[in-house]
């Protein structure tokens, strides 16, 4: 498609991030169901490797090489553009990242118990020994999954969650992702691989959320 995003890139997320997730997450969650600031610190630092990002990059020529040899010169007529005049060596083509903008997110930490709960979504607590990220886990709770509004219904959020699980799986970082979705989501999910595990007890507001997972698998090796 024409309109669909140009030199995209998915990458984990670092706290260098912040700023970018933050002004997503205003785009993509009503206001009771963001992700604060606070939290994000706390994510990006504590455990970057299960957030990741989507981006659209923009380059710029590393090296810009120019044919300057004279027509005259029979030994120069044979030079491609890559060839220095001084030594002959070849001038590599290469580019340079000189922007990313954040289209997309998953932000992510390993929870206690093995379905998304207030205390999993929570920071740390010396009251609450269940909240917070749990280092040694093997759930993987997701927290936020959002595509920019003006990027969506190009199947960039698949494409995302696609992305993580299979990295996930080939690291071994888990053996199941959670998250909890709305019901007009549950579709999306399941398609993915999700299961319906019925009704979450968390509560945002007035909205109801339902509980999904889905096993992750390592590849075997060859």
């Amino acid at each position: 498609m024409s309109d669909f995003p140009p030199n995209l890139s998915i990458r984990p997320l670092t706290i260098e991030d912040i700023d970018q997730c933050e002004i997503l997450e205003k785009k993509g969650f009503v206001e009771s169901e963001q992700c604060t600031r606070e939290k994000f610190q706390y994510r990006l630092t504590a455990c970057p490797e299960l957030c990741s990002g989507l981006f659209i990059r923009e380059y710029e020529p590393k090296y810009k090489a120019i044919n300057v040899g004279s027509n005259d010169d029979d030994d120069d007529k044979d030079k491609s553009p890559n060839d220095s005049e001084s030594d002959g060596e070849e001038l590599p083509i290469k580019s340079s990242v000189v922007k990313e903008t954040l289209i997309g997110h998953i932000i992510a930490t390993k929870t206690y118990s093995s379905t998304i709960t207030e205390a999993s979504m929570s920071l740390p607590s010396s009251v609450d020994p269940t909240a917070g990220h749990h280092e040694n886990s093997r759930f993987i709770g997701i927290h936020s999954l959002t595509i920019d509004p003006q990027w969506r219904g190009k199947n960039l959020g698949t494409l995302l969650i696609h992305d993580y699980i299979q990295k996930l799986s080939n690291q071994d970082l888990g053996d199941r992702i959670i998250i909890i979705a709305h019901a007009e989501l549950i579709p999306f999910y399941e398609k993915i691989g999700f299961n319906n595990l019925g009704q979450s007890s968390c509560k945002f507001g007035s909205s109801t959320f339902y509980d999904m997972a889905i096993d992750l698998v390592p590849e075997e090796d060859d």
